[in-house]
């Protein structure tokens, strides 16, 4: 039985690629892999490798439910965007393989090119043994826009879909909304603002801070209890990759800052930064936002 009204865990905090460091890593290995949920509902936000162990943790709730219920079990994917390192683990996502489930994946079209059409792509027989049409779960699939929010009704299943410029969501209830990165190459990505019952929770990977701070995140994270986001280098390493949309430790800090968070979490860490590295990162953080901790796959927060 869940002991928890609201819940958010990390499962994967790197960039790029996943890593199997000889000497371990405390901070984790899995890139970006995020959930949020009610006991009703589960939203998970990207599927790289991080969504491999949170689906073989996710199996024995299905079976449990479907023993009681004779209907789906609803499982809601978001994805910021389609980079590799944010879709590698979908195929090894083992809900994908029970015709029990009910996945509603959500992304955004990129180039000109259709959310289900990437995806599609991903498991052609060139990169995969088994087609999309060949898992075994069912599938609903949708464009995401600046203007779509997702909300959760506790009578209903399954996800509904909102236009903010038509409709208007509880604000009680739980309920993410969108917000359009441009800058990241090559179509930019989406952040999300997952809200439940007054508390706020930023998931903000994939972007490239601006000097002095972004304002448009700032405004869309504003009083947010949690903002995670990307903070992939330090200074030094900034200046060799600059605009390949990513942000520095600093960048994060004075984000956080002008949105007046309540906590501050350093994501989508490079993947050949060590932990002694990361930990350096972390402490910089703090000198310019005290309340500042690195995203580590297992962190988790219950309401």
């Amino acid at each position: 039985m869940n002991n928890f009204n609201f819940m958010c865990k990390i499962y994967g905090v790197r960039g790029s690629y996943p890593i199997a460091p000889t000497n371990g890593t405390k901070i984790g290995g899995n890139t970006t892999c995020f959930m949020a949920r009610t006991p009703e509902h589960i939203v998970i936000f990207d599927a790289g490798s991080g969504i491999i162990p949170l689906g073989r943790e996710l199996v024995p709730e299905i079976v449990e439910y479907q023993e009681k219920h004779n209907k789906p079990f609803h499982i809601t994917i978001l994805f910021t965007h389609t980079h590799i390192d944010h879709i590698l683990g979908l195929p090894f996502f083992a809900p994908i393989y029970m015709p029990q489930v009910h996945l509603h994946l959500i992304g955004p079209p990129t180039v000109g090119v259709d959310f289900e059409q990437i995806l599609r792509m991903q498991v052609l027989p060139q990169y995969f043994p088994l087609t999309m049409d060949e898992f075994r779960s069912q599938k609903s699939f949708h464009n995401v826009s600046e203007n779509t929010f997702i909300y959760f009704d506790d009578n209903l299943s399954q996800p509904q879909i909102g236009d903010i410029r038509i409709d208007s969501p509880d604000p009680e209830g739980f309920c993410i909304h969108t917000m359009k990165y441009y800058f990241h190459p090559k179509d930019g990505c989406y952040l999300y603002r997952i809200e439940w019952n007054n508390k706020k929770v930023i998931f903000a990977t994939d972007i490239e801070g601006y000097k002095g701070g972004d304002q448009r995140l700032a405004k869309f994270a504003e009083n947010a209890d949690i903002l995670i986001h990307d903070a992939q280098y330090t200074e030094e390493q900034y200046h060799k990759f600059c605009g390949y949309g990513h942000s520095s430790f600093v960048m994060a800090c004075e984000t956080a800052r002008q949105a007046a968070v309540k906590k501050l979490l350093l994501f989508h860490h490079d993947p050949n930064n060590s932990d002694e590295e990361l930990y350096k990162i972390e402490k910089g953080a703090k000198k310019l936002f005290s309340e500042t901790e690195l995203a580590k796959e297992g962190w988790e927060w219950t309401l």
